[in-house]
């Protein structure tokens, strides 16, 4: 059961959350309902160059079947046909542009209360241990929980509203049609190759931990192990996802739109 549960998400992260990356980078190149067409271009001519690639390197130790194949295509058939029938990319990205930023923006609102239970987790292991000489093995791995809780799905929501850290020279004096195409360019060579490749290398990284229930290696610890790990996908995932928005953005700001 678990087997087919992670087969499943696998399937709709890769055929799913991969398509709908092409989307703003199809309202750019083409207008209307032309970008129908070159949606499909650009997701067949990426999964070719995959499964090429693949093929090219035995290391890597992936074959992709003809089934797998077909059903990338067919869900870009079907994303296809839906940006067609909607009159372009651009409306399906006016549609999710909202519903992901508020997905990205609650998982963060969710995980910012975990700062302040951390603060005050830490201060009774302290008293704890100093003044009563006592020690909960727990409590203390419920902190590495909580910040790792913060850490992996609060990203998303960094990244959006370019909060995080940013070390530019080139960047802060750039025209805003020279920063909306470094964005543009950064999200498709840079972010979301990451994020696949993050989802492509915990899946079964994630699936073993589930299989086994992993727990923690002493006997008082907190016996999810498994769940701490399925936080990384889901970091790729909202990563992806804010990524959407801005590339839509700087699609939009390229174009000259607001």
């Amino acid at each position: 059961m678990l087997s087919l549960t992670g087969d499943i998400l696998n399937w709709l992260a890769a055929g799913v959350v991969f398509p709908l990356m092409f989307l703003p980078m199809a309202a750019l190149l083409a207008r209307s309902k032309h970008s129908a067409l070159i949606l499909f271009s650009i997701i067949a001519t990426v999964v070719l160059a995959g499964v090429a690639f693949a093929r090219l390197a035995p290391v890597l130790s992936v074959t992709p079947s003809m089934t797998q194949i077909g059903v990338f295509f067919l869900f870009a058939v079907i994303l296809s046909a839906l940006t067609f029938t909607s009159g372009g990319a651009r409306p399906i990205i006016a549609r999710l542009s909202p519903m992901i930023e508020k997905i990205v923006s609650a998982s963060a609102r969710a995980v910012m209360w975990l700062l302040l239970a951390m603060a005050l987790i830490q201060f009774g292991i302290v008293v704890l241990r100093y003044v009563f000489g006592i020690n909960y093995i727990f409590m203390q791995e419920s902190i590495t929980y909580m910040h790792g809780a913060v850490f992996l799905l609060a990203a998303g929501y960094a990244l959006l509203t370019d909060d995080h850290v940013r070390v530019d020279i080139f960047y802060r004096g750039a025209p805003a049609k020279r920063k909306a195409l470094i964005d543009f360019l950064g999200t498709y060579f840079l972010l979301f190759p990451v994020c696949l490749l993050l989802l492509w290398t915990a899946s079964p990284y994630v699936a073993n931990s589930w299989a086994v229930g992993e727990s923690s290696p002493e006997a008082s610890g907190i016996a999810g192990v498994f769940i701490l790990k399925s936080l990384i996908p889901a970091f790729a995932i909202l990563l992806a996802m804010a990524g959407f928005n801005i590339a839509a953005n700087a699609g939009d700001a390229m174009r000259g739109r607001a």
